[in-house]
C-alpha cells in the first residue's frame, strides 16, 4: 500500500510541473494567439462543436480551457440575453485576452470567466447544459480526468462535446506548443466517454485539419476529431 500511494503522489508531482511548464508557455503566448491558432485550425471547427452541444438559448455552458474565446465567442453569441456562458482556463493571461476579445464584440455581459483546471473544475456539480472544449486534452497530463470533471459539473440529459487531434507524430508540438500528449485514438477516446457513462457518443474526423509549420519548416497536416454525448438524465428511482 505504501508503494501506491508513492506512485500516486509522483504521477501528481508530475501532473503539477506538466501545467505549471503550459501555464508558463500560454502566458509568453497570450497575445499573438488569436494570429498562432488561425494558421493552425479555421472556424469550422467551433462550428462542429457548436452543433454537437445542441444547445438552446437559455443554456448554461462552460468552455473549459477557453483561451483566448475561441469557442466562448460562438456560444457567447447562441446564448446572449438568455443562457450564460463560463470559460475556464488555467492562465490568467489567455482569460483576460479573451474578456477583452468578448469585450470588443459586446458579449462580456453574457460571460463569467474563471482561472481554473481542467482536471479541477472550479464549478460545482451538475451545473451545465452543455461542456465544451477545444485542443485541450492534448494538453492534460490525465485526459481521462478532465472527461471525469467535464462530466461531473454536466447537468443530468445534458451535453459533452470537445475537439482535439488525431493521434500524430509530429514531435516538435511537445517543444514548440507545450502539447503534452500527440493527440488521441479515436477508438480510444470513444472508449473513455463511454466508460464515463455517457450515451449517443459520436467521435468523427472533421472536415478540416490541423495545419501548420514548425519552427525548422516541417508542415503538418493532422486530423482534427469531435467527440461528444449525453449524460443519461436521472431515472425515476434516481430522484424517489
Amino acid at each position: 500500500m505504501q508503494k501506491r500511494r508513492h506512485s500516486r503522489s509522483g504521477r501528481g508531482v508530475k501532473a503539477t510541473k506538466v501545467k505549471a511548464k503550459t501555464r508558463r508557455y500560454f502566458a509568453t503566448v497570450a497575445n499573438r494567439w488569436d494570429r498562432m491558432r488561425e494558421d493552425f485550425f479555421d472556424e469550422e471547427i467551433a462550428d462542429s462543436v457548436v452543433r454537437a452541444s445542441h444547445i438552446k438559448p437559455e443554456s448554461i455552458v462552460v468552455d473549459v480551457g477557453c483561451g483566448t474565446g475561441f469557442l466562448t465567442q460562438r456560444f457567447a453569441t447562441q446564448t446572449q440575453g438568455r443562457g450564460k456562458v463560463i470559460g475556464v482556463d488555467l492562465s490568467p493571461s489567455m482569460l483576460q485576452m479573451s474578456k477583452d476579445n468578448l469585450s470588443r464584440l459586446g458579449l462580456v455581459g453574457s460571460t463569467e470567466f474563471r482561472v481554473g483546471d481542467a482536471e479541477r473544475i472550479p464549478i460545482e456539480d451538475n451545473f451545465a447544459d452543455a461542456v465544451v472544449g477545444n485542443m485541450i486534452l492534448h494538453h492534460c497530463p490525465r485526459p481521462k480526468k478532465a472527461i471525469s470533471e467535464m462530466l461531473r459539473i454536466t447537468k443530468p440529459g445534458g451535453r459533452l462535446a470537445f475537439a482535439d487531434l488525431e493521434k500524430h507524430n509530429e514531435r516538435w508540438l511537445r517543444n514548440e506548443m507545450s502539447d503534452r500528449w500527440l493527440g488521441f485514438e479515436l477508438a480510444k477516446v470513444e472508449k473513455w466517454l463511454k466508460d464515463a457513462g455517457l450515451e449517443d457518443v459520436k467521435v468523427e474526423l472533421a472536415r478540416t485539419k490541423c495545419c501548420g509549420i514548425s519552427l525548422r519548416g516541417r508542415k503538418a497536416e493532422i486530423g482534427i476529431f469531435v467527440a461528444s454525448g449525453s449524460r443519461p438524465a436521472r431515472n425515476v428511482a434516481e430522484e424517489s
